[in-house]
């Protein structure tokens, strides 16, 4: 498996991947994965990528939750008012 985010691949890096992270503001943490705030691209933390990779699983799983919820809701609807 492919480890990306350590060895050479981070040697490439200005200052082999660290600064601060523009989350959380932690100095001198590697700042390498690529995710998307407000429109920008910028890289953050590995703390801060998880959270924001929870975040959305748990924002797409409440909207399946509640699509769910009302597509029965829907179909009960018509067939009562008839």
């Amino acid at each position: 498996m492919s480890k990306s985010h350590r060895g050479t691949g981070v040697r490439k890096e200005p200052n082999h991947g660290r600064g601060v992270c523009p989350v959380c503001g932690r100095s001198q943490v590697k700042v390498l994965y690529e995710k998307e705030i407000d429109g920008n691209k910028v890289k953050v933390c590995k703390v801060c990528s998880a959270h924001m990779n929870n975040d959305a699983q748990k924002a797409a799983k409440a909207a399946k939750k509640a699509a769910a919820a009302a597509a029965p809701a829907a179909e009960a609807s018509p067939a009562a008012s008839e």
